[in-house]
């Protein structure tokens, strides 16, 4: 029976209605072209930035452009030895606080989480959208009450309305069977589809990426600013001390006749001006105090941080040779060409909108009218069905969604160069910065120098009766000022080299792009399973970026060095992107494990939460993939 079924299933495929149908299939081919490949527009890069020879920077000799799918393949390679977008550039200022903070600031960030759930989100549009390429099988099982004309209760009975009244009674029938229902693809448009989502889901990869650029940068600048105003605290108190210690004796000259009242009294308003000062730049300092606690995903009174200026950074250097081309490496760039060619996948969908879907559906199971005799051999039916509906009038709707589909397309271009520009306009001005800063601070330290020389004079010579004391009080006025200034300077020299950085695409070790075509991206992941783990562990609450693990390690290790002896940090795999046999992309759930009970545990997250770190205590788990390297870490590593 069933080899007698397949038989008729596949005459009917070949029988003439069929034929006629992928006939008329093949020449509608014809009305309308797909676009193939995706490509991405040439943005002209000027050789070389225009202050890279005066800061040292000095890119390649040689014209850069964005390149194409085409010139990024292995054999086509866009760049013969291309220097390195500097990782971890906050490292290069010696300043182990701002590494600690940046570290606490990858691991707890709020919005580099939200950015890595937007991922899950795309990822799981995209695997929507790829199921759509296949058909669909389902269970049907029907229990229809039918007129003896055959008709399902609740339509028109056969014969008319004048056979409502009739005495004749329904019938129940049962049916259960297995359907399968496949839109085919022979336009592209289910395909088109998945190479969309598949897009937006690397675009999210990069918005995450572009999120932590930036939040490594506004962290850095923040904190320079923090050092600056302990710095200008610190000279504001001891101005006001020395002015203290000259109104001291201005009195004594006072009380001996050889000053005046006058000058006694703008002394005293000379020290309230500075103590005015000071009060400012604490609120200064406690808003700055707030930025950091925001990023860092913390409240401002959990954040400790020491009085340390400016003079425990160090000036950072900036590799020589960075092609102009490394701008195409940018998150923020990526972002855009991923969108770019979401757009292009978008038109093909368009396109293939406008051409009649067939739809192929086929049915097999038990239909009777007595349930207890639903699965006999003569209760058994099939059906194949191909269909193909022409459009003959829509009032132009799906041809306006494909005009409206290529100027979204043009717009994404026109965005993609603006990226591009923008990018290169935020290298020139940081270079710019960096340069003339570091003149205003060469010329402003001179200045500074030589007003406390001449104010050192000033106070001997009017201990002396030399000068009168306008003068003595314009030094004093002129110094505070050229010192404030000179820190100001300090703070903006170092905020150059952080936004060169930014404007570089820095803090992050990858070189993936959206893959066009049949891009090849590297492997950056292999995983395994755990070993069996019967301690009690403490979970961290959301997913963990496989970059942010040794962050979310080294921040632990470095709040709580007593709580973290002889514990151990496991990421737990919850999802990953692959390309080919090769993973992009993974996140992980993390646990602190090694706790031998769960009181232990239970004490233990207690603590964390009053640092405002969310975490549940859970039970041995054995049956979780772990990251590769990611081993239980033995303690004084």
């Amino acid at each position: 029976m069933n080899q007698k079924l397949a038989a008729s299933i596949r005459s009917h495929l070949a029988g003439r209605h069929g034929l006629w149908t992928l006939l008329c299939a093949q020449a509608l081919t014809g009305c309308i072209s797909l676009q193939g490949g995706y490509l991405i527009p040439e943005v002209s890069l000027p050789a070389q930035y225009q202050d890279a020879a005066r800061t040292g920077t000095a890119p390649s000799t040689s014209g850069q452009t964005a390149v194409t799918p085409a010139e990024t393949s292995p054999s086509h390679p866009s760049e013969p030895a291309p220097a390195k977008t500097p990782v971890d550039w906050w490292r290069d200022f010696g300043n182990r606080e701002l590494q600690g903070l940046i570290d606490r600031a990858l691991a707890n960030n709020p919005d580099i989480r939200i950015a890595l759930n937007r991922i899950v989100q795309a990822k799981a549009r995209a695997e929507q959208a790829a199921a759509g390429k296949y058909p669909g099988l389902s269970a049907p099982l029907v229990i229809a009450q039918q007129s003896p004309g055959g008709v399902t209760v609740g339509t028109a009975p056969a014969g008319g309305i004048s056979n409502v009244g009739s005495n004749r009674t329904s019938q129940r029938t049962y049916q259960a069977s297995i359907r399968a229902d496949w839109r085919l693809d022979i336009w592209g448009e289910q395909s088109a589809l998945a190479e969309s989502a598949h897009f937006q889901l690397w675009r999210a990869v990069h918005e995450r990426e572009n999120v932590q650029r930036n939040l490594t940068a506004s962290l850095a600048t923040h904190y320079v600013e923090f050092l600056s105003l302990n710095d200008r605290l610190r000279i504001a108190v001891e101005t006001e001390e020395v002015l203290s210690a000259t109104l001291a004796a201005i009195e004594k000259r006072v009380k001996a006749g050889d000053a005046t009242l006058s000058e006694l009294e703008q002394q005293r308003a000379a020290i309230f001006a500075i103590r005015a000062t000071i009060p400012t730049l604490e609120q200064q300092k406690l808003d700055t105090i707030g930025a950091m606690a925001f990023l860092l995903g913390t409240v401002p009174g959990k954040l400790k941080l020491s009085n340390d200026g400016l003079d425990s950074l160090s000036i950072p250097g900036v590799a020589p040779g960075l092609p102009s081309a490394l701008l195409l490496r940018r998150p923020d760039v990526r972002v855009a060409e991923a969108q770019l060619l979401a757009a292009n996948a978008d038109v093909n969908v368009a396109r293939a909108r406008i051409l009649p879907p067939m739809d192929l559906s086929a049915q097999i199971g038990y239909s009777g009218i007595a349930l207890s005799q639903l699965f006999q051999p003569q209760t058994l039916f099939w059906n194949v069905v191909d269909n193909l509906v022409v459009s003959i009038f829509d009032g132009g709707r799906k041809r306006n969604e494909q005009l409206f589909s290529q100027a979204v397309r043009e717009e994404m271009v026109e965005s993609y160069a603006r990226t591009v520009y923008q990018a290169m306009k935020e290298v020139e001005s940081a270079l710019t910065s960096v340069r003339l800063a570091e003149r205003r601070l060469t010329a402003q330290r001179e200045a500074s120098k030589a007003a406390r020389r001449a104010w050192d004079i000033n106070t001997r010579v009017y201990a002396l009766g030399g000068i009168d004391y306008l003068s003595l009080l314009e030094t004093q006025r002129s110094y505070h000022r050229y010192l404030d200034d000179y820190q100001k300077i300090r703070m903006e020299f170092f905020r150059g080299y952080i936004s060169l950085f930014q404007a570089l695409g820095g803090g992050l070790n990858s070189e993936r792009r959206a893959p066009a075509d049949d891009e090849a991206i590297p492997v950056v992941y292999e995983g395994l399973q755990a070993n069996t783990d019967t301690f009690w562990q403490v979970e961290l609450a959301g997913l963990y970026h496989r970059s942010t693990i040794d962050a979310t390690w080294r921040d632990l290790r470095n709040r709580y060095p007593f709580l973290m002896e002889g514990r151990s940090l496991q990421p737990r795999l919850k999802g990953r992107i692959e390309e080919g046999d090769d993973v992009q992309q993974s996140w992980y759930q993390l646990y602190i494990a090694n706790f031998n009970s769960q009181v232990e545990a239970e004490e233990y997250c207690l603590t964390l939460k009053t640092d405002q770190q969310r975490c549940r205590v859970v039970s041995p788990e054995t049956d979780t993939t772990v990251l590769d390297n990611a081993r239980p870490r033995p303690p004084g590593t």
